[in-house]
């Protein structure tokens, strides 16, 4: 039986789908199998994956002729996966080097760990190809659900995604499909109904780099933090009132969660202020109570910890807002 299945989902990739494919590879774990599921592209993806499916026996290609959307992708590939571990990723991104033996030295030694997730480096492909060093990172962390959403609703130097997890197929199996409701921020939604009842295993080492470029799905949701942030919060009511329904203290931990999320609220909002952004930035301020109420008449000060400088960031911040250079 094959060790790991790599779902690649594709649209109108097919200049990227060679280094990715490549970059599976070079993992140097012989025993896997690549499903890449193309979304009746429009450019010469088709025809790139035939050639890669010729060049490797362990790489298949479902070619559609209509386009089902993303999530019909992913869940065709969770049907189809069978090996022990999944990995799902992105025809546009890539894999570090050295990344299936870093997870698979977890997941093998840890039973109830239901997937190891690295870190990801963002990468925009106008800038020379980042050379990555993972000799100096931390060992494995292991958090528990409430740890991982508390995590996953505070800022991070590192970013976490598909690509740099290598997942237990069993417990991706166990909590079912991706939910067509949850148009972004699907990740956040389905590692947290991963680590229910389960522990996850996380590292700082960078176990994948991610491409950005001019056609990115996610390029909208960085560019309007409001939406993204509305986006997460569905993400995560999706989990609390489904998956963690009735676990005890989950509604105390939705309050943690959605607090953490209007602090960022918060501070964006004050930043959009004082760059001139009046409307944006009180519409911030205005998402930010209805998620904390406390939060419209305190500022959150604590936030700026989980953020580089804070004391900079503070000054800063402040007195762009209010004018006191």
């Amino acid at each position: 039986m094959p060790m790991v299945d790599i779902l690649i989902p594709n649209y109108c990739y097919g200049r990227y789908l060679p280094q990715a494919v490549e970059s599976i590879v070079r993992q140097q774990v012989e025993d896997i199998r690549i499903l890449i599921i193309d979304n009746a592209s429009t450019d010469d993806s088709v025809d790139v994956a035939k050639k890669l499916a010729r060049q490797d026996k362990r790489i298949t290609l479902v070619a559609r002729e209509k386009n089902l959307g993303l999530h019909a992708s992913w869940n065709e590939g969770l049907d189809w996966a069978s090996s022990k571990y999944v990995v799902i990723l992105c025809a546009d991104d890539l894999l570090v080097d050295g990344c299936f033996h870093r997870a698979l030295s977890v997941l093998e030694r840890v039973p109830d760990v239901s997937f190891a997730c690295g870190a990801e480096l963002a990468w925009h492909e106008d800038r020379p190809f980042p050379i990555v060093e993972n000799s100096d990172v931390g060992d494995w962390r292991f958090l528990s659900m409430e740890s991982y959403a508390l995590a996953r609703s505070l800022p991070s130097r590192v970013i976490f995604g598909f690509g740099a997890s290598l997942i237990r197929t069993s417990d991706l199996k166990r909590v079912g499909h991706f939910r067509s409701e949850i148009s972004y921020n699907e990740d956040v939604e389905m590692f947290l109904r991963l680590s229910l009842d389960r522990r996850v295993a996380v590292t700082n080492a960078i176990h994948g780099i991610r491409r950005e470029h001019g056609a990115n799905i996610s390029a909208v949701f960085w560019q309007d933090p409001k939406r993204d942030m509305v986006e997460k919060k569905i993400a995560f009511d999706s989990f609390f009132s489904n998956d963690a329904a009735g676990v005890p203290g989950v509604e105390q931990l939705r309050r943690n969660v959605y607090r953490n999320l209007g602090k960022r609220a918060y501070w964006s909002g004050l930043s959009h202020i004082a760059r001139g952004q009046r409307a944006a930035g009180f519409d911030l301020l205005r998402f930010a109570a209805e998620l904390s109420p406390s939060l419209a008449y305190i500022p959150p000060i604590d936030y700026l910890a989980h953020v580089p400088n804070p004391l900079s960031h503070i000054r800063s911040r402040l007195a762009e807002a209010w004018g006191q250079h």
